[in-house]
């Protein structure tokens, strides 16, 4: 029994050793022979690609020489060449039609497996804007939705936002190239600012963009928001914070200085290569917390001034000043208010690690002036803030409010922030933060008030990107 015991055993360890021995590493010679066969292949792939490349040349010389062939009202080509004759009578055959031919030579290039086309194929096969803002224009423009939608909580009661979920905003976006020369963009929004109002739809921004203009000049027509500043340019789901500071709050209202007219913008050039820009707008005075707005029969005009300085390869500073006039009373005004600030941007991403690691310092400054028939109403206000990336998906911030209430220089509000954002994806994200107010005035029968907020904005379509 022991015998037959030792004899299977010695059967499983020779087949054991005989498998092991096959999975062990092939031969010099083996390698040899596999590396000859990638070379026969390689050498194959090349001569096709070569041959592919020798195709595409050719069929867009070919189309070159089609194109240049002149046609005749219907769009045949003429042909230049005499007509000979059989002797039985007129000839009647017809020059080939060129878009059969096209067709023809494209569908004995598409049989084979070619590489991309070069730029100029694709320039010439393209009917759609070109990637430089030009082309004609797309039948179907972009268009997007960008959701906004908060969950608060509040220690006071009776506040402008309690413990509420509140879908705060939805923006339907629409845009794209009119022709070579211009660009449409138009923003609709839908929302409210609290639960205890009704929605109601806005036209946020419906502008033209005159792309083409010479010496360096942009224009922009229609109904937008005005380039005052840092943060009232931005749209609310772009904001690095859950709402807008203070300060723009308080001066221009909830919803940001804007309105319709014409804004020209210059990028001035400059012997050191740096970016230079400066701005004038022209628009009605629809501003009613600052200025007169639709009461008054004068324009609200605009100017303001932005430099950018790349201090190294992965970090800028901006320095920007702005200021704003109109009259803040009725008719033609013969009193007028005047917003003055400067803002200043640094932001740091370095090459290497720039999707993991970032840094973003804001602050603005602003100063008012108001004429009264009693005389006039000084006040200022600013924020600070800073944000900070610490990982792909992971940014914290911070956010400090120092604002007077323009009409009442006396009344001072400051605020305390911190937020943490995570980033779900390019289109989602997530932002929880923190507000403390401190007010030397009720506002709401409170004097001080504390928010935490969660914040969830998504993106679907092609959103335009914002402004620089």
């Amino acid at each position: 029994m022991n015998r037959w015991m030792t004899i299977c055993a010695s059967i499983v360890a020779f087949a054991t050793v005989s498998l092991r021995a096959q999975e062990q590493a092939p031969t010099n010679d083996e390698l040899l022979k596999e590396l000859r066969r990638l070379n026969e292949r390689m050498g194959a792939l090349e001569a096709t690609h070569e041959s592919d490349q020798k195709k595409i040349r050719e069929l867009e010389d070919r189309l070159k020489t089609l194109e240049s062939t002149p046609t005749d009202p219907l769009g045949k080509p003429q042909s230049t060449a005499p007509v000979k004759s059989s002797g039985e009578g007129p000839s009647t055959a017809e020059p080939p039609n060129s878009e059969d031919e096209l067709q023809a030579l494209l569908g004995e290039g598409a049989t084979k497996s070619a590489p991309s086309p070069s730029p100029q194929t694709k320039a010439l096969f393209s009917f759609g804007p070109s990637p430089s803002g030009g082309g004609i224009q797309s039948f179907n423009p972009d268009i997007s939705l960008n959701g906004d939608m908060l969950a608060t909580y509040s220690k006071s009661e009776g506040g402008q936002n309690d413990d509420e979920f509140l879908f705060r905003e939805l923006e339907i976006g629409f845009s794209g190239n009119v022709d070579p020369y211009t660009r449409a963009d138009m923003i609709v929004t839908v929302g409210k600012q609290s639960s205890h109002d009704d929605y109601e739809a806005d036209l946020e921004e419906a502008y033209l963009t005159f792309l083409q203009l010479p010496a360096g000049l942009q224009a922009r027509a229609g109904l937008f928001r005005s380039e005052f500043g840092r943060a009232n340019p931005t749209h609310l789901h772009a904001l690095p914070w859950i709402d807008y500071p203070f300060v723009i709050k308080r001066y221009f209202g909830t919803d940001g200085l804007s309105g319709t007219g014409a804004e020209l913008s210059w990028l001035v050039p400059n012997k050191w290569n740096e970016y230079l820009g400066l701005t004038y707008e022209i628009f009605n005075n629809d501003n009613d917390t600052l200025f007169a707005g639709r009461e008054s029969d004068d324009f609200t005009n605009l100017l303001r001034f932005k430099a950018s300085h790349d201090l190294s390869p992965a970090s800028t500073l901006e320095l920007g000043s702005s200021i704003a006039t109109a009259p803040n009373d009725s008719g033609h005004g013969s009193h007028r208010a005047t917003v003055g600030g400067v803002d200043v941007t640094y932001h740091w991403k370095p090459k290497g690690s720039g999707l993991y690691r970032s840094f973003l310092w804001q602050t603005e400054v602003l100063a008012s002036h108001s004429e009264t028939p009693h005389g006039g109403e000084s006040a200022w206000g600013m924020y600070s803030a800073a944000e900070y990336q610490f990982a792909r998906q992971w940014k914290m911030g911070v956010r400090y409010d120092n604002t007077e209430l323009p009409n009442r220089a006396s009344l001072n509000e400051r605020g305390y922030s911190a937020y943490l954002t995570f980033l779900q994806s390019e289109f989602v994200f997530w932002r929880l933060g923190y507000i403390y107010t401190d007010r030397n005035f009720r506002e709401d029968g409170n004097w001080n008030d504390q928010q935490v907020m969660l914040q969830l904005n998504w993106t679907l379509g092609a959103h335009p990107a914002h402004r620089f």
